[in-house]
């Protein structure tokens, strides 16, 4: 699902996260390598372009790999829903906190540097939680409800526009992608990874990346990020890393009758 899911979901603050640990690295690279090379990013979803992103607004080089298209998977078709306090009291409540916050800004940032192409929907909203009977209802639907056409049983609001928001998630990951395109020239190829190459490992020390190997070819890379979601544990295969499972979960797209917007925009 990419982000924005349940209540007390963990992955909506994966975008501060990945910035968070980019930053961390793009340091290290800049501090310890004048010339850092190249960055190959597995995986385009939105985790994969906010890498990209940050790391060409850092002025390193990336290449984005991607089997099929950018948010081809969880990332084009999730909610894109965003709450501010719904992981307090939680391990995550202050990386939830900041991603949060950091969504906004990020939205003003990608609708400046990209004028035609940079609006990713982001807005505040309301939600709620409806309960029906799945009867026919009896009754005028209320102002509040007017989308509803089964009997109300319970209704309760889960936030408002202080702390709830919403944004497009392919758009946002396009918007990503292509902002680090206009910086340090970051680009996406399109292929299946089939392996991660190392050098021999010199003594005491891990191996080294030099390659990752795409429809059987060779791209040289100095670091290697596996962003590729529930598939990542297949292309990190042979590197000793800890599995990454994927679980299911849906949503339901609403389009308005003659495009109108509904009172409220996300129901649980």
């Amino acid at each position: 699902r990419g982000y924005g899911g349940g209540p007390g979901g963990a992955l909506l603050c994966l975008l501060a996260a990945g910035e968070l640990v980019l930053r961390g690295m793009a340091t290290a690279v800049q501090h310890h390598h004048p010339s850092p090379g190249r960055v190959v990013v597995v995986g385009g979803g939105v985790i994969g372009t906010s890498i990209a992103y940050q790391l060409s607004r850092r002025g390193v080089g990336v290449t984005v790999v991607e089997r099929e298209s950018l948010a081809a998977a969880a990332s084009g078709k999730a909610g894109g829903f965003l709450a501010l306090d719904w992981n307090d009291g939680s391990p995550t409540e202050q990386l939830t906190r900041l991603s949060f916050r950091m969504h906004e800004e990020l939205a003003a940032d990608l609708a400046a540097a990209l004028p035609d192409k940079g609006d990713v929907n982001y807005r505040r909203l309301w939600c709620e939680t409806i309960s029906v009977s799945g009867r026919a209802s009896t009754c005028t639907a209320t102002e509040e409800h007017e989308w509803v056409d089964t009997g109300i049983v319970a209704a309760r609001q889960m936030g408002d526009e202080s702390t709830i928001a919403q944004v497009h998630p392919r758009l946002l990951t396009e918007a990503m992608m292509a902002a680090a395109e206009q910086g340090a020239g970051a680009e996406v190829r399109i292929g299946t990874v089939q392996d991660v190459l190392t050098q021999p490992a010199e003594e005491g020390q891990d191996p080294k990346v030099r390659a990752v190997v795409v429809d059987g070819e060779e791209i040289p890379a100095d670091h290697v990020v596996i962003a590729a979601g529930p598939w990542s544990s297949e292309v990190a295969q042979g590197l000793g890393l800890p599995p990454i499972y994927g679980q299911k979960y849906h949503s339901i797209l609403v389009r308005p009758r003659s495009g109108r917007v509904l009172s409220r925009a996300v129901f649980f």
